[in-house]
């Protein structure tokens, strides 16, 4: 992999002229690309990759009909330093999610704009050389500023993201007693303005249809005030203003919104997409909620083996347990055993509770703080704090250690 200043190779495979016409059309001319020839693929496609070691492939998803994903899972597990891109054709959008799953770093939709496919091909590189100098101890060991954002996630649907994300956010405002935002991450279909009975035209839309000039006042402008307390960004109101979103644009909203929240808590949801990627990639952690059932460790365990071609670094994934209690569960030491790791939090089933809660727009940690499922909530929260406060601590401690070192240094020099 290329550091920062270095040029990036870009391998193409496909079999259509006029595709590998329109990239290398939106491709040369581009100092920071270098565009490699395309190849003779005779002797296989994963040979030809490791004999040209290309930095991003641009994988065309009607090169090969039989295996397809197969095929992008072993590019992402055996050249992981190769960020795969495939090009999804419109009439194969059904496929985008398990585009994903299979390893690819994202998709560009086909036909597509120029800009749109280099404004890709450089978000993904840019995060694979973050990601890659991230993992290398800096000289000074001064830390990153923390961005205390976490993205609640599933794979399995009907998980409850979106209950633990409202009530966490409330929960965690009240115990850091601090500004938190509540971000609706599911640009389809989202709930957080339901759940939260907030009746506002104001959506995520607003902040990408400005991406260009965000600051303080806009932002504010568009994220609602909650009676909590907790400020809310819900998601977009139609269809039709969801499906207009890009990556690109959303990671500079998020970018931006953690110049004025301290605290930010995403509702991910359980689609797994290219903007899902854009939160998670955004967040200090992923708090990844799962059930106490088979299916949904199936999905969580699948999960965990595309989180690693995504090059998260240890400790980034917490796991929540959702809808414990039950009789008939998967008991928490076997999920442990399976998984391999300790889960972050647990929360009670109560279902009764918790869908009373939806139909009257008011979270339970509001509606009764004393309930299991609000107590539970309410640990989360806290231990989630402390993790806030530790690396804050680190952070200051981390560049106190860097301007006692350089005046030191600067002494020596003179």
């Amino acid at each position: 992999m290329p550091t920062s200043t270095e040029q990036k190779r870009i391998l193409v495979i496909s079999k259509n002229p006029t595709l590998e016409s329109s990239i290398n059309s939106a491709i040369n001319g581009q100092t920071e690309f270098l565009m490699l020839e395309s190849p003779n693929l005779a002797k296989g496609i994963l040979p030809t990759i490791a004999e040209l070691q290309p930095d991003v492939i641009l994988l065309d998803f009607e090169y090969q009909a039989r295996g397809f994903f197969d095929l992008v899972d072993k590019i992402a597990t055996e050249y992981p330093g190769s960020a795969v891109i495939v090009i999804l054709p419109e009439s194969e959008m059904s496929n985008s999610e398990r585009v994903i799953l299979s390893g690819a770093r994202t998709f560009i939709v086909n036909p597509f704009k120029q800009e749109n496919l280099l404004t890709t091909v450089r978000r993904v590189m840019e995060l694979m050389v973050r990601n890659q100098t991230g993992s290398v101890q800096p000289t000074l060991n001064v830390l990153a500023r923390p961005k205390n954002t976490f993205t609640v996630f599933s794979p399995k649907g009907g998980a409850g993201t979106t209950t633990v994300a409202t009530n966490l956010a409330i929960s965690l405002n009240k115990v850091m007693r601090e500004d938190v935002l509540l971000v609706d991450g599911k640009y389809l279909f989202g709930h957080v303005a339901l759940c939260l009975n907030l009746r506002t035209a104001n959506s995520l839309t607003d902040l990408i249809t400005h991406v260009g000039m965000l600051d303080q006042r806009l932002i504010k402008q568009v994220v609602v005030r909650h009676i909590s307390g907790v400020n809310v960004l819900p998601s977009p109101n139609s269809i039709s203003e969801a499906q207009g979103i890009r990556p690109d644009d959303l990671f500079k909203v998020i970018q931006a919104l953690q110049q004025v929240y301290p605290n930010i808590i995403i509702d991910g949801g359980s689609h797994l997409n290219e903007n899902t990627v854009t939160y998670m990639d955004s967040s200090d952690k992923v708090l990844v909620v799962l059930n106490p059932d088979l299916a949904s460790l199936r999905d969580v365990r699948q999960f965990m083996e595309i989180s690693q071609t995504l090059s998260y670094p240890p400790g980034k994934i917490f796991f929540i347990l959702n809808l414990t209690g039950r009789k008939a569960d998967v008991k928490r030491e076997e999920i442990e055993n399976i998984l391999k790791m300790k889960i972050f939090g647990k929360i009670p089933a109560d279902e009764n509770s918790a869908l009373s809660s939806l139909n009257e727009g008011v979270p339970l940690v509001l509606k009764n703080p004393n309930h299991p499922i609000s107590s539970a909530i309410t640990d989360i929260a806290k231990d989630l704090a402390k993790l806030i406060k530790k690396a804050n601590q680190d952070y200051l401690e981390s560049h106190k250690v860097e301007t006692s070192e350089i005046l030191t240094k600067s002494s020596k020099l003179g």
